[in-house]
């Protein structure tokens, strides 16, 4: 079909165009207009506010190095600064968590607080990047450790781990609100980047800071920007006619044409400026010419100097000019040579970077030239391929005269040499035409890393006569992939799969497999993500229209219904990659919505421009057709028969399909604009939402034909919408406004505010079995995934706390909007079911692990609970996650799992399928099979598979591992293959395996009469020499147990573990972390990184479950075990206390074992309260304690119980003073090692320093004192934590807090602190600390990395506070509502002193 043809990339961008004008029309943004007939005009500077744009109209705009942006709150955000109540935010968060604005009918309401739910966050789990975008060629560039690409709207900046290869996304550029079209490197500055784009502004950039330090706005499009060689802050830029424009951005200068000259006659496709030379520079012309200047000291330092041509059919020479040409202007010329060319489309150029005078210049048909720029003469015609074309090229650094090309049709990588005019080396990539390329220096990897590979790559090299450098090549590819390839190593280092290329309309999750999610775009084509690797698991390619719409079939159907702009509705069958139906009902006309009826498999309805909302069976019949009176933009079915929609006149309609009438059953008449999109309650059928163009979402009754609620916050129109499916008054929408909005329905409460999508916000997804992972799309060509447990979080720590099903699980309560927050979907019910079935002895422990996984958003969860299940003596694999085998397995599976499978691929590769019936062919399929069995430990298999191949000399040199007889048999076998070859190679071996008949005979047949003599003589002496002695010793081979594990071997297997245990928690993915752990049975170790990981739940569920696993003679393990869990569950219940679930806390900490840390805990609880006096008098009770009045007199005994019960008493100041000379005293006398003091620090910190109301609550001197203490205590409790990174920061804070309180009989605490800075500037690790004493108050080690926070931050960067450094992941705002930590920083900082790092005496909680 001719309508799923390649769509023309040109003709897409121009519709790109239209639309982003559309979008933008009514924007505040504007440019000056000007009368200059295209020139770039203007208008003088102005200094950004802190506060952010003071307006429209600003032209020139420049950012102090360490200023940032303060994006403006709005009315639903109200901050709360009681002690207990920071923010956590997820990154780009600017909402209150507790409450929200609540808006009823007509009238505005006081801010409302939910009784269940006190706060929350949308934690992002999950980037899948933007593609590279195909519409302009300079949006690429690289220097050192990075490079980067520009998307749509944003500029990836990747780099290299210190260290290592390895290539993370490390900063996400957004500022451009129209396509970027051009960007470049600073020569001498990897933190300086310059941008354009179709916005018509030019931008510098601070990478590691993420915002913009200069910007300036012209009045037409930079299509080239470039650093000017020799000067630091020169910038030049140009428009597609000119003129090439130079700007000192460090001055605030305006810009001023080069040369003085006003354009061209011909468009620019590119120039460069030579790298060496100052002032030297050429432009590329897309009628082929060549303009070049160059510096000339009898002219000026920018004079110029290019060459006049005639027409490139002119025989004469067209390089003719004579000295008196040397102070002209301007000259043009085609390259003198080069006329025979049919096709004079310059692609692009770039200059010799050993030469000043030779450029290399590549045309659209194929032509390939090395350029003398100063007679025009072309040095060099490079030959390719027939059919062969070029989109790109660069030249390779530390190799003179070495450039790549790039095929502009396929994925084909040229290797050149200037002085040879074939290419030396090809490299089949991709399918995929290049569309960009860019070469960058690798740094050498550690000497352990790849020896082998690099001395066989380079023996190639050598043998071909070509050293080929030690460089990565940045590759972007048509279809939008991002690439690294190491062109020594014939590999790839980073290969990314393209993601989309533009607007992301819709995404949906597949209703019979939860790790599948469709997206649909702009660019035309509609993939399909597997969610736990976000790797495209199928694409439809392409096509010659814009998808608006993805719906997926109910049950195992395994199709997909999409809308497009093109009016057509199609049904593509997944499984078999065709298209099953094409319904053009709509005509012309765009569809925006379609949607899948999931209770009637046959029904499809689909809603767009054309007025109408059909309804038709999967065979194409059409069944209804409900006309409105304008466009119809949303429509979403309740069951099988009722379907509503969303019109243009406001106005939401709901039909009954099964009615043969074509007006509505019901017509609900509120919005004051357009309904783009409405959606069912999943759980309770009378509700449904709307989002409209009016920027509100309401709440409707459809029993009631009335408004519940209407959601006020967006700004802007509301586009997605999605209701949890398992809370059902929780409910996420998405904006114009780049927001995402999470609301309490019930009480019209936005709960959280997200802005880390950098555009509109579409499209939003939630699938039944997970209902706390929400999947967004948006403008910015991004997909993200995210977290929405922390929601819910009251529900799994009453879990915890043992308390009733019912109070979790409410599944038969009316069908309206419940009171309180409890599971009442699909997951419920299933929770229910499993939970009934459960033996009741082992009831506890499996309720733990069901919830968990629920709660979970991360998909890699599963992996974790398939190797719980191994350690628990399970043997029967086929029990497991279907994707277990394709994830960490245990080790005792590794083997035999790799073995089937690759079993499996022979078997498959023999039948010409699998592996073998791939592209690559059969010789490189056998090869990577055998390598499998290698990795599996399979030698024989191995050396069996390379005979096939041919390789002899491998299998030769490996069979002595299986046994010296089997080498014996293969050396015979590869003689008598050599020998019905006749081929003399067999000698050696008949030597080696003494067989002399058959050497003999050879030589004799062959004539060689003298060769047969000398060896039987030599093979004589051989066996003459054996018969003297005792043959040579045969090493004994070895046991299996000694090779495979419980000695050397099976410590290095743990160290590899943690080492990638290490590495994914670096990387934002402690659930893996922890599996790498448990795949080795290093239980302990396991539940480390996951509380590293502050996932709290999971340790709490798998430290239980396999607490009593640990065997009986390893008393210590089991110790260890449950002081992990203890501590998980002591933060756990401190975030009951910042969710004021005072009684539920205080429960949590009864189901710790009777002990100090049980009272400590509960202490805690009760001196953080902050209710009523009978709230108090209540968890005394519960905790078991006495009455205040009577805690006075038992205040007797060791100082920990002093200071623990007159806190408790009514007169606390005595034990903040008690406590406070206790631990002067212990700091004085070097006796930090006792348990004691910590204790006691714990009990003192948890007393409010200040009152809700903003009042000190303590004291001064004792304030100071306390706060002085804690910092210091804080931080040698973080260095013996290896809380490496806050360390310094704690000692400084301390100094402060003493500088600023000055408490009496505290001086001595500054020689403390000087003396601990030198031990960590000195990394002096001796603090005379024995933390084997008490290995639960330093069970805790290690940096806390929590799920997400490597990902950076999109549209809104934050600064960390502390560390001056920008925040990767969520933040975690401070009690002014404006300076904020990361959270990894907050957390750590919270467990070793939770006191605000501003000095103030607010408590931290970011538990």
């Amino acid at each position: 079909m001719s309508r799923w043809k390649k769509k023309s990339y040109d003709g897409i961008h121009n519709y790109v165009e239209k639309i982003e004008d559309v979008l933008l029309s009514e924007s505040s943004w504007s440019t000056t207009d000007s009368e200059c007939s295209g020139c770039i005009h203007l208008s003088r500077e102005e200094s950004l506010q802190s506060e952010g744009f003071s307006g429209p109209g600003l032209e020139l705009a420049t950012l102090p190095p360490i200023q940032t942006f303060v994006a403006n709150r709005d009315n639903s955000s109200a901050w709360n600064i009681h002690s207990n109540a920071n923010c956590i935010h997820s990154a780009s968060s600017h909402c209150m968590v507790a409450g929200g604005l609540r808006t009823s009918v007509g009238q505005t309401a006081a801010p409302h607080f939910s009784l269940d739910i006190r706060g929350g966050m949308l934690q992002q789990l999950s980037l899948l990047a933007a593609g590279a975008q195909p519409w302009h060629h300079n949006i690429c560039t690289a220097h050192s450790r990075r490079f980067a690409y520009a998307a749509t709207l944003a500029i990836y900046v990747y780099e290299a781990e210190e260290g290592s290869n390895e290539w993370q996304l490390f900063s996400i550029l957004a500022d451009h609100r129209k396509t970027i079209t051009c960007l470049d490197w600073h020569p001498c500055s990897e933190d300086l980047l310059a941008s354009a784009a179709l916005d018509q502004r030019v931008c510098v950039w601070s990478v590691s800071r993420q915002c913009v330090l200069y910007a300036i706005n012209i009045c037409r499009v930079p299509t080239v920007v470039a650093w000017c060689t020799g000067h630091r802050d020169l910038l030049s830029f140009s428009t597609q006619v000119g003129p090439l424009q130079l700007w000192d951005y460090a001055e605030n200068s305006e810009p001023f044409p080069f040369r003085e000259d006003y354009g061209y006659p011909h468009a620019i496709v590119s120039y460069r400026w030579h790298p060496t030379v100052p002032g030297r520079l050429v432009v590329g012309h897309n009628d082929g010419k060549i303009t070049v200047y160059r510096e000339d000291a009898t002219v000026s330092h920018w004079n110029s100097r290019i060459l006049d041509s005639e027409t490139s059919n002119n025989n004469n020479s067209c390089c003719n000019f004579t000295i008196s040409d040397l102070g002209k202007s301007r000259y043009s010329a085609f390259p003198d040579g080069g006329e025979d060319t049919d096709d004079h489309n310059l692609v692009t150029l770039e200059w010799d970077t050993c030469s000043p005078d030779y450029i290399l210049v590549a045309y659209r048909g194929g032509a390939l030239w090395l350029v003398d720029i100063n007679t025009m003469r072309i040095i060099t015609k490079y030959i390719l391929p027939v059919s062969a074309s070029i989109s790109t090229l660069a030249w390779l650094p530390d190799a003179p005269g070495m450039f790549v090309t790039g095929d502009a049709e396929k994925g084909i990588l040229r290797v050149w040499t200037v002085n040879k005019s074939t290419p030396v080396e090809t490299c089949v990539l991709k399918d995929t035409g290049f569309h960009v390329l860019c070469a960058t220096r690798v740094e050498r990897a550690p000497v352990t890393q790849k020896i082998h590979q690099d001395l066989s790559n380079d023996l190639v090299s050598e043998r071909k006569g070509l050293m080929v450098p030690n460089v990565a090549i940045v590759t972007l590819f048509k279809d939008g992939g991002v690439g690294l390839y190491h062109l020594r190593r014939k590999q790839w280092i980073f290969n990314r799969e393209h993601g989309h290329t533009e607007t992301i309309f819709d995404c949906s999750f597949k209703p019979e497999d939860s790790d599948l999610l469709a997206t649909g775009s702009f660019d035309g084509s509609i993939k399909i993500w597997k969610i736990d690797t976000l790797e495209a698991v199928d694409t439809l390619p392409n096509c010659s229209t814009i998808i608006y719409s993805v719906s997926w079939a109910p049950a195992d159907l395994n199709c997909i219904v999409a809308g497009t702009s093109g009016g057509d509705v199609f049904i593509w069958d997944v499984g078999k990659h065709k298209i099953l139906q094409d319904i053009t009902s709509h005509k012309d006309k765009k569809v925006f919505c379609v949607t899948w009826n999931q209770k009637d498999a046959r029904r499809i309805a689909s809603a767009g421009e054309s007025g109408f909302c059909y309804v038709h069976q999967v065979s194409g019949t059409l069944l209804q057709d409900y006309r409105h009176p304008g466009p119809v933009y949303g429509c979403d079915w309740r069951d099988a028969d009722v379907l509503a929609t969303g019109c243009e006149d406001g106005r939401i309609r709901i039909f009954c399909v099964t009615k043969n009438r074509k007006d509505p059953v019901t017509e609900l008449k509120a919005h004051a604009k357009k309904v783009f999109r409405v959606k069912w309650n999943p759980v309770y059928d009378d509700i449904l939402c709307s989002g409209s163009d009016d920027s509100s979402v309401r709440i409707w009754s459809y029993s009631k034909a009335q408004c519940l609620n209407i959601l006020v916050g967006h700004s802007d129109h509301v586009r997605g919408l999605v209701w949890c499916p398992e809370v059902p008054f929780l409910l996420i929408s998405g904006s114009w406004d780049r927001t995402m909005r999470v609301w309490d329905a019930r009480h019209a409460a936005c709960l959280d505010v997200v802005l880390d999508h950098g555009a509109d916000v579409y499209g939003l997804s939630i699938h039944p079995v997970r209902p706390f992972l929400l999947a967004s799309c948006s403008r910015d060509s991004t997909m993200r995934l995210w977290s929405l447990a922390s929601f819910v979080a009251p529900l799994y720590l009453k879990v915890l706390a043992g308390r009733p099903d019912d109070e979790i699980i409410k599944i038969n309560e009316p069908k309206t909007f419940s009171s309180g927050l409890h599971l009442c979907g699909l997951r419920a019910h299933h929770l229910q079911a499993a939970l009934q079935k459960t033996d009741a002895s082992y009831q506890p422990n499996k309720k733990l692990k069901l919830f968990a996984d629920l709660f979970c958003g991360d998909v890699r969860v599963r992996n974790l609970w398939d190797l719980v299940y191994i350690l628990q003596g399970h043997t029967d694999i086929s029990l497991l996650s279907p994707n277990y085998t394709q994830s960490i397995m245990h080790h005792s599976h590794i083997i035999k799992c790799s073995l089937a499978m690759a079993a499996e691929q022979e078997m498959d590769a023999s039948r010409g399928q699998g592996v073998a019936g791939r592209k690559h062919s059969s010789a490189e399929s056998q090869e990577a099979l055998a390598e499998s069995y290698l990795r599996c430990g399979a030698v024989q298999q191995y050396c069996e598979l390379m005979t096939r191949l041919h390789q002899w000399d491998h299998a030769l040199a490996l069979a002595p591992a299986v046994s010296v007889d089997y080498w014996r048999k293969l050396m015979t076998r590869h003689a008598e293959q050599l020998l019905s070859d006749d081929n003399e190679a067999c000698v050696p071996y008949l030597l080696a395996t003494r067989d002399a008949d058959k050497l003999i005979n050879f030589h004799i047949g062959r004539g060689h009469l003298d060769k047969a003599f000398a060896e039987c003589i030599a093979l004589s002496k051989m066996s003459h020499h054996n018969r003297k002695g005792a043959p040579p010793e045969v090493p004994p081979r070895a046991v299996s147990a000694e090779i495979n594990g419980f000695s050397l071997v099976q410590g290095r297997t743990v160290e590899c573990a943690r080492l990638v245990a290490q590495w994914h928690l670096l990387h934002g993915a402690p659930i893996i972390a922890s599996c790498a752990l448990l795949a080795v049975d290093d239980v302990k170790g396991a539940l480390s990184v996951l509380l590293q990981g502050h996932e709290l739940e999971l340790v709490v569920a798998v430290g239980r479950l396999l607490g009593s696993e640990v065997p009986q003679g390893d008393n210590t393990d089991a110790e260890e075990i449950n002081c992990v869990v203890e501590t998980a569950v002591r933060y756990l219940t401190y975030r009951a206390i910042r969710l004021s679930l005072w009684d539920l806390a205080i429960e949590l900490a009864q189901t710790l074992p009777e002990g100090v840390n049980q009272t400590i805990l509960k202490a805690e609880v009760i001196l953080s309260h902050t209710g009523t006096q009978q709230e108090r008098d209540t968890l005394y009770e519960t905790a078991k304690f006495p009455p205040p009045a009577e805690c006075f007199d038992k205040a007797v005994g060791s100082v920990q119980d002093q200071v623990l019960y007159l806190l408790l008493s009514t007169q606390p100041h005595k034990g903040i003073s008690r406590s406070i000379e206790f631990l002067q005293e212990q700091i004085n006398g070097g006796n930090l090692d006792r348990s004691s003091v910590w204790y006691v620090l714990r009990l003192v910190q948890a007393v409010p320093l200040v009152h809700s109301t903003g009042k000190w609550a303590v004291p001064g001197d004792e304030r100071g004192a306390l706060l002085a203490l804690s910092a210091y205590l804080g931080a040698v409790k973080a260095a013996m934590l290896k809380y490496t990174t806050i360390v310094p920061y704690l000692l400084s804070h301390a100094s402060y807090i003493l500088e600023k309180h000055r408490p009496a009989g505290c001086e001595f605490l500054s020689e403390h602190i000087n003396t601990a800075r030198t031990k960590w500037e000195k990394e002096d690790c001796s603090w005379d600390i024995d933390t084997s004493q008490d290995f639960g108050l330093w069970c805790d080690v290690g940096i806390t990395r929590v799920s997400g926070s490597h990902l950076p931050r999109h549209s809104d960067s934050q600064t960390c506070c502390i560390t001056n450094q920008i925040i990767k992941g969520p933040s975690y705002f401070l009690e002014n509502g404006e300076s904020s930590m990361g959270q990894n920083d907050a957390l750590m900082w919270a467990k070793v002193h939770p006191y605000s790092p501003m000095g103030t005496g607010y408590r931290l909680n970011p538990f």
